[in-house]
């Protein structure tokens, strides 16, 4: 039982997030990592998880450029 609550949970998340999920993985695709950037209000042209639906506190952004 509680696998399956731990299943629909993530599925969940998964769905809910999934713009969020995807821009992560072509962000980690062209070497970008996950840096603290301290308290930011958040940005509605990038995707996001927002504490509070206000603000965020790591980003992706920006990408070291290629060469």
């Amino acid at each position: 039982m509680l696998g399956l609550l731990a299943t629909v949970a993530f599925a969940m998340f998964a769905h809910d997030n999934a713009e969020f999920i995807n821009d992560m993985n072509e962000k980690l695709e062209q070497d970008c990592s996950f840096t603290y950037t301290g308290k930011q209000e958040v940005r509605p042209d990038v995707p996001h998880i927002a504490v509070d639906n206000k603000y965020v506190y790591f980003s992706m952004e920006p990408c070291p450029k290629g060469e």
